[in-house]
């Protein structure tokens, strides 16, 4: 991959570009970035440029030998990691290197452009828990032992660095603090608070942001052939993410789905707790239909479904705080803003984001999620009730 094909500033290209030329390559790196920012392709185009025959100033130069094996994920010197997990194909003994194929694939199919979700179900994972394994940290071990075959630099790039199995994690540390001197390891996360603290110490940190609203719109427009005014809706709908902004028509299905059940959970919290005293006005079975298909979700589209609800609980936030202006909705979420944002405020909301954020925990932790779901709604229906100024007057 080009340094031309990354979709990050080029200030941040120009930093790595200089790191090579100035011979100061940092042997083990984070790569930092928000869900929607280019980080992966940013990490691939970097490698590539060290390990290229014949780079510019500002790229490589994508015909050399070894530039045309990183073009098909083929070289002997570059190892990708990433989170995995048993599937009904790989039944037992599983590692990154099991899901090879699928790996190239995806990667291919969208320039190292997609999310953790998009990976899972390009695996077919539903319900489990995925980890850089003890298989994975032990290949890792096995590898950086050995010299380059082609290059200057053995590279391990390791996807969702924060996925990382914590019991394993420990192996990491002298090789990451005394490594061979041709290994480059390049970590790549978006939650850096996930990963152990003693291996971020020893990591070089290279932060992405995401793009503004005006250099996204541009960068969409000339993409994906969209006008500027569509480009302008796209950036409200996707809050400047770069991988929905290639998937928009998915995007507002999934995000239509979770608006739908998020209405109705704090609709089920708002009735159980406002009419107790009155069980005929709350509608019991639709509760249990609610709860049933959140638990049927699995693991990941249960914590994506409450991280679009943290999103939404913030922006009733801003809105009650004065600050409605840097809200970005959609016609339908505005809509619905309107009527609930009062129930959300500096009286509770502090409380309901530490509710959605527990639950986010307990799934991890394998929660039962028909028990988790109808705690959360009890609770939510709570602190509801609690913040309605109404009741305090």
């Amino acid at each position: 991959m080009l340094f031309a094909d990354v979709l990050v500033s080029q200030q941040i290209k120009q930093l790595l570009i200089n790191t090579v030329n100035h011979q100061r390559v940092s042997h083990a790196q984070l790569f930092l970035g928000q869900t929607g920012t280019h980080t992966l392709g940013l990490a691939i185009a970097y490698t590539q440029y060290i390990s290229c025959q014949n780079r510019t100033e500002t790229d490589s130069c994508g015909v050399c030998r070894s530039c045309l094996k990183y073009k098909n994920l083929a070289h002997p010197d570059l190892h990708f990691f990433f989170p995995n997990a048993l599937t009904t194909k790989v039944k037992k003994d599983n590692e990154s290197a099991s899901f090879y194929n699928e790996w190239r694939e995806i990667v291919t199919e969208t320039n190292a452009l997609f999310s953790l979700d998009d990976w899972y179900a390009k695996l077919e994972i539903e319900n489990k828990q995925t980890y850089i394994n003890k298989n994975d940290i032990s290949r890792i071990l096995e590898y950086q032992a050995t010299k380059p075959y082609e290059s200057e630099y053995k590279v391990f790039i390791i996807w969702m660095a924060e996925k990382i199995y914590a019991p394993m994690g420990h192996k990491l540390l002298k090789i990451l603090e005394e490594p061979d001197g041709k290994t480059l390891f390049i970590l790549i996360s978006e939650n850096s608070g996930q990963i152990l603290p003693t291996i971020l110490s020893r990591l070089q940190l290279v932060k992405i942001n995401k793009f503004n609203t005006k250099d996204y719109t541009d960068i969409i427009s000339q993409k994906l052939d969209y006008t500027p005014e569509e480009a302008l809706e796209i950036a409200s709908i996707t809050d400047n993410n770069l991988i929905d902004a290639f998937h928009v028509d998915r995007r507002k299905v999934m995000e239509k789905e979770n608006f739908n059940r998020f209405i109705s959970m704090m609709r089920s919290a708002y009735r159980i707790c406002y009419f107790t005293n009155d069980p005929k006005k709350i509608n019991f079975h639709e509760i249990a239909v609610l709860i049933k298909e959140l638990a049927s979700l699995g693991r990941e589209n249960q914590k994506s479904f409450l991280r679009y609800a943290l999103t939404l609980v913030r922006k009733c936030i801003l809105t009650n705080c004065g600050a409605s202006e840097l809200v970005k909705s959609s016609a339908e979420e505005a809509e619905w803003l309107v009527k609930f944002f009062p129930f959300i405020n500096k009286e509770n909301g502090d409380k309901v984001v530490n509710a959605i954020n527990e639950a986010i925990r307990n799934i991890e932790q394998n929660a039962h999620a028909g028990i988790l779901f109808t705690d959360l709604i009890l609770l939510l229906g709570q602190l509801i009730q609690y913040g309605d100024k109404r009741l305090h007057k």
